[in-house]
């Protein structure tokens, strides 16, 4: 008998079993897949928190806004004392899970007068520090820092957010008395 048939049914199984994949090439593909799959879950979950994270700071921002023009609603026309220094509560539903305060704080404004006195100094001076310390005084009882700051619960944390502005009571009365 000849070998040469014998020979080309080699070949064709051969050819027929170099057609597939082996085993192992299978698994490292595999591999690579649920790499890449990881990686991309990876990347979307956190395109999803800073999403969250993004949209729950847009309503605290709205919120605050929301309190700090309610509060200057309420100040508006009186006089600095007539208003209470601090204040506090929850907000309605939707969002119960906020709760906000404000405080209304007194500044203290540095004396502008410019110090110790030196021995040569201009004989003028003593005008200059009492009107300084006049515009002090007048200043530190026209002006107020309303800090509105809203709070709200992230996992254990409480988080929080403070927006502050400077209010002028411009129908103060500038006193010449020190």
């Amino acid at each position: 008998m000849s070998r040469l048939p014998r020979f080309s049914k080699n070949v064709e199984r051969r050819r027929g079993s170099e057609g597939g994949f082996t085993l192992l090439e299978v698994v490292i593909a595999l591999a690579i897949m649920v790499l890449a799959f990881a990686s991309i879950l990876s990347v979307e979950s956190g395109s999803i928190n800073a999403s969250a994270r993004a949209r729950q700071m847009n309503i605290v921002g709205m919120l605050a806004k929301s309190k700090m023009v309610e509060t200057e609603y309420q100040i508006e026309g009186k006089s600095f004392e007539e208003i209470g220094k601090e204040a506090g509560g929850a907000f309605e539903a939707p969002y119960e899970d906020y709760r906000w305060t404000t405080a209304v704080k007194e500044l203290e404004f540095p004396n502008l007068a410019s110090g110790k006195q030196e021995q040569g100094a201009v004989a003028g001076s003593e005008g200059a520090d009492m009107i300084s310390g006049l515009l002090t005084k007048f200043l530190s009882q026209s002006v107020r820092e309303v800090t509105v700051t809203v709070f709200w619960k992230r996992g254990n944390a409480e988080q929080s957010f403070a927006l502050s502005t400077y209010w002028v009571d411009l129908n103060h009365e500038f006193s010449l008395s020190q």
